[in-house]
């Protein structure tokens, strides 16, 4: 018998608390915070525009400081979830978990490991650094501009005959047109490495390296493509009761 002591499993937040209570109890601990430090920076943005001669709407400072969380921590983080999911659901495909043609269960609704680490040279480091910028300065520019907003919703309202249509173009345009465009892309710079996968030229170590790193650059593309529509979504509630 071995005498070796079991793991302890780490208890999570208010672990003694029972549910719902504790779900409720995390979510005041979150939210409260969130709500009093997003006010804390609008007013402070709208203080820092007047003293810089920008003067800035409540609204405009409003989009600003929910465009910046969503871009520069919402981002990294559903990134870093969507990578952890892809590889999940891939491992489970890999050891026959997941049926071919079997339904994969919903984002996030099963317990995941972490994803192996990426390993990747100081160039190929460097590249992934500058397609971060790339996509938050993209980011920034079409969503962090109240107007530039305004303008989005001109252009689907001017394009559609309805409020449903203009939801199937909203849809078509922040959602689908990024996430495909996003996908070609990153297939296409992927096909090389895929065909010595495919054909059995590439195992082990350089096979798994190849296979994260084109899970990484497809959570990638999601994880932009649900930024970019949660800064719509929230930039057109801003519009819609504030401005």
């Amino acid at each position: 018998m071995s005498l070796t002591p079991a793991p302890r499993k780490r208890k999570g937040l208010l672990a003694s608390v029972r549910e719902p209570l504790r779900t409720i109890l995390i979510l005041i601990m979150v939210v409260v915070p969130a709500v009093w430090g997003g006010l804390a920076l609008v007013i402070g943005l709208l203080f820092l525009s007047e003293s810089m001669g920008q003067l800035l709407s409540f609204e405009q400072a409003f989009n600003a400081v929910l465009s910046l969380f969503l871009i520069l921590v919402f981002l990294p983080i559903c990134h870093a979830g969507c990578h952890r999911w892809f590889w999940h659901v891939e491992t489970r495909k890999r050891s026959g978990e997941y049926a071919v043609g079997e339904k994969i269960p919903p984002m996030w609704s099963e317990e995941t490991e972490p994803a192996p680490p990426l390993v990747a040279s100081p160039r190929e480091k460097l590249a992934y650094a500058l397609l971060y910028a790339a996509a938050i300065g993209l980011l920034l520019f079409i969503y962090l501009p109240l107007g530039h907003q305004e303008a989005i919703h001109r252009f689907i309202a001017r394009y559609s005959s309805g409020r449903a249509s203009a939801a199937s173009l909203a849809t078509i345009v922040i959602i689908w047109l990024p996430l495909i465009g996003g996908m070609i892309a990153l297939f296409t710079y992927m096909e090389r490495d895929m065909k010595k996968v495919r054909a059995g030229q590439v195992t082990g170590a350089d096979k798994q390296r190849i296979e994260l790193r084109l899970n990484w650059l497809a959570a990638f593309v999601t994880a932009v493509t649900m930024t970019g529509f949660m800064c719509y979504f929230l930039g057109s509630l801003v519009l819609r009761y504030l401005a």
